[in-house]
């Protein structure tokens, strides 16, 4: 079958190419040229992105899409045909012939056969038949000092170039407002603020204090505020002024989300009231009984009934997300709850039946990262009780909204002895290691040893725990500044894969996702271990009993995340680095060759490049 393909793509190249090559060549006056050369370069590309309306390029037109194949060149002047070496990774070095211009001057008859004949005989050279599998690399390092498989592995290749993801017409969180509101609350959620009550009591005391103390007070109340005085700020003024604002910045937040939970609580009330109208009045209609408590309402509040109807109807918008989402979802809202309610963009059933399922997963972050967020609630007469405790992955969670499981129960079946320990740094085994850390990487120069100084290996930067001296930002949310929780959970899949790890925020291209912590340790055989080594010397991290979520990331042959090695401060990490994450997505890695290689074990991963899913050995 391989030669009659072969054959077909041959006569088709005859009939399409050569054939327009000939004509166009015929109207050329190659006869004032010294040296006639005929340069080809040769792309594909997928057919449904060509252009509808030809199937040539003019030879001033850039080529703007498709894979480079090959170049090549034909000596016109005699009957043999000189070609370049191909390279389909990179165009041709040194300068490229001129283009060829066209002349008005009409030529004598061309030798068209000549053409003819090394064309044809170019596009007949014969290739070396391959099979259908895809032959080793001769430049594939194997590592045959690893005797044991389950050894993931840090890939040393940059990032490939991805396409752009082609979207299956599904809804997707990020394609809509609503997607865009949920993402802010996650957002909130594993954000540095603190929701809790304590927060106004502090600035309450703060302002009852002020009269009390007199002057003094004042005085330290207007050393924060006034920027008068900004020539002589010091230190501590600044340090003062800079607690004096978040708490204020912490309190106004505080107060919106209480603001906004009472009026959700009031148009339940509302809507409660016309009821009851109703109700004792059995002669009064729904719609009279209705703008009898609007009536009542107005006198209350103080405002016309115009403006009334405009804030109820925010303010039902309010509601609707409470029963969709709980009081959660209103706490930890971000900026665009007003304008999201304010015109109703995607408030459809459909949507709201599709995100319901998301109720429980932010109780379950909200409880085990803010425990005293619920008594906000006590405000509109709501249960205080966390219902989730513990860390926030110590919790497995459904995609399907289903009550969140405790992480130790979806491994009991295999292990009855289960435990996890979650970490926030790696520790050394000293049993193996003694005093030393074997991630220690020694300065790359001597210059850099006699300064004392840790500079980056890839932005060569000073690197320091001071932000104020530190300059490295290739990893700032992991190095150099305060950690904050990962946007991250722990899921239940659906394919027998056990536990996965969902993106609840996009995370950019390059953009580390969090570290590989663990036990530091060597030598161990057939258990899920990462190895990796500085210089010469190995050593293993294994989550068996410790770690964090990093452990729950599963395979792909199609991966949307890597492991990548960084040192900061003189010590070598594993991070996981997002290769360009939507939310919503499940974060894979490729475990590497030398984890499947005498596997007895099929890859479940479902791509259609599945490399493992046969379970051979690799």
């Amino acid at each position: 079958m391989l030669g009659e393909d072969m054959d077909h793509l041959r006569g088709t190249l005859q009939n399409h190419l050569v054939d327009k090559l000939i004509k166009a060549l015929s109207d050329f006056p190659l006869d004032q040229l010294e040296n006639p050369i005929l340069s080809l370069q040769a792309f594909i590309q997928d057919g449904n992105g060509a252009d509808p309306e030809g199937d040539t390029f003019e030879a001033n037109e850039q080529h703007q899409s498709g894979e480079f194949l090959l170049s090549h060149q034909v000596y016109l002047c005699d009957s043999t045909a000189s070609e370049t070496l191909p390279n389909p990774s990179s165009p041709l070095s040194g300068p490229s012939p001129q283009p060829l211009r066209r002349s008005r001057i009409q030529p004598a008859d061309p030798p068209t056969a000549n053409v003819a004949q090394q064309l044809t005989s170019t596009l007949a050279v014969s290739r070396k038949h391959q099979g259908g599998l895809r032959p080793v690399s001769v430049n594939a390092a194997v590592d045959d000092g690893l005797e044991s498989r389950r050894q993931m592995q840090v890939g040393q290749e940059n990032f490939p170039k991805r396409a752009k993801t082609k979207h299956d017409g599904t809804f997707r969180l990020q394609d809509s407002s609503l997607g865009k509101f949920i993402v802010g609350v996650w957002e909130q959620i594993h954000s540095g603020l603190v929701l809790e009550p304590h927060v106004l009591t502090e600035q309450v005391q703060l302002i009852a204090t002020t009269p009390r103390v007199g002057h003094e007070a004042r005085g330290v109340l207007s050393a924060a505020v006034d920027t008068r005085n900004i020539p002589d700020v010091t230190c501590e003024s600044f340090s003062r002024s800079n607690l004096f604002c978040r708490k204020v910045t912490q309190a106004s937040r505080t107060c919106r989300s209480i603001e906004v939970i009472v009026q959700a609580r009031w148009v339940e009330l509302f809507d409660s009231y016309v009821e009851y109208l109703a109700g004792i009045n059995p002669g009064l209609s729904s719609t009279k009984s209705r703008m009898k408590a609007l009536a009542e309402a107005c006198t209350d509040f103080g405002w016309p009934e115009k403006e009334l109807r405009n804030k109820m109807a925010i303010w039902r918008g309010y509601k609707e997300i409470k029963d969709v989402l709980g009081w959660v979802a209103l706490v930890f809202s971000g900026m665009g709850l007003y304008r999201l309610c304010k015109y109703r963009i995607d408030f459809d059933k459909e949507k709201f039946h599709r995100v319901r399922a998301l109720r429980l997963r932010m109780e379950v972050a909200a409880d085990t990262l803010h425990h005293n967020w619920r008594q906000l609630l006590a405000i509109i007469g709501e249960p205080t009780q966390r219902r989730f405790i513990g860390h926030h992955h110590d919790w497995v969670v459904y995609q399907d909204g289903s009550d969140p499981v405790p992480l130790r129960s979806t491994y009991l079946e295999y292990d009855p002895n289960f435990s996890f320990e979650h970490l926030d740094k790696s520790i050394i085994d000293t049993t193996l290691w003694g005093a030393d850390d074997p991630r220690w990487a020694p300065p790359p120069n001597a210059i850099i040893c006699v300064a004392n100084t840790n500079v980056c290996l890839l932005c060569e930067q000073v690197q320091s725990n001071d932000a104020a001296l530190n300059s490295c930002n290739c990893f700032p949310s992991l190095f150099g500044g305060p950690r904050l929780p990962c946007a991250v959970q722990v899921f239940r899949t659906s394919d027998g894969r056990n536990n996965g790890l969902q993106a609840l925020v996009s995370f950019e291209r390059g953009v580390a996702i969090g570290e590989f912590i663990g036990l530091v340790t060597k030598d161990i055989k057939d258990q899920d271990v990462l190895d990796s080594k500085v210089g010469e010397r190995r050593y293993q991290i294994w989550q068996g009993r410790q770690g964090n979520f990093t452990r729950f990331v599963n395979h792909s042959c199609k991966p949307n995340a890597q492991f990548e090695e960084f040192v900061w401060l003189g010590t070598q990490h594993i991070l996981l680095v997002s290769k360009g994450i939507e939310a919503g997505m499940e974060i894979t890695v490729d475990y590497s060759g030398s984890y499947w290689r005498g596997l007895d074990k099929k890859c479940l991963c479902g791509e259609v490049c599945c490399r493992y899913n046969h379970g051979d050995d690799n």
